[in-house]
């Protein structure tokens, strides 16, 4: 009987653990700060906002916002990234907010344009742009992504940690760079 009761023990200490799911965290910087996630960082290096690109236009009251970024491959093995991994949004509303263009199937507008899917090597990073379509009446933007993995006890994808790296575009339609804290001496 005691053996029972200690397996039944056992098992519900190893079911409620199995229950147990870490918070979900939101991280966030600002451009030029790199931003860590589970496989890889990321940085905001500029922004600016245009009307028209490669003579196409977009809807009236919006404007294209391009985004150049780093990431850097953190982890011992090839990452494979698409334009799905990132997102642009700029209020707290669910239709505020989307994804590159490219998602959208759309050819690139920019020469330094990230491809729809691409590779980084281990301990690698690539540089390139994200193109977006954004109101033109909003000037602060957040750049997100959030970590998706599988585990050996869910054959879904779960979502961890949401990273945010917001920053501003001028009047002059270029992005406004923190200014870099001083170090304590």
């Amino acid at each position: 009987m005691k053996k029972l009761i200690r397996a039944l023990a056992a098992a519900a200490a190893v079911m409620s653990l199995a229950g147990c799911k870490e918070e979900v965290k939101i991280l966030e910087a600002e451009a030029g700060q790199p931003l860590a996630t589970m496989f890889f960082d990321y940085t905001v290096n500029n922004a600016y906002t245009e009307t028209t690109l490669a003579d196409k236009s977009t809807f009236e009251g919006y404007q294209f916002l391009i985004v150049d970024l780093s990431v850097a491959n953190t982890t011992d093995s090839t990452i494979s990234m698409s334009d799905a991994d990132f997102w642009i949004s700029w209020g707290e509303g669910e239709d505020e907010y989307d994804a590159p263009i490219s998602a959208y199937g759309e050819d690139p507008l920019v020469t330094n344009e990230l491809e729809s899917v691409y590779e980084i090597a281990a301990g690698s990073d690539v540089r390139g742009s994200l193109v977006f379509i954004v109101p033109g009446d909003h000037d602060t933007f957040v750049l997100k992504t959030e970590d998706y993995y599988s585990t050996s006890e869910s054959s879904e994808p779960v979502q961890g940690d949401t990273y945010s790296i917001t920053f501003t575009i001028g009047s002059d339609g270029k992005i406004i760079m923190p200014e870099p804290e001083e170090a304590e001496e």
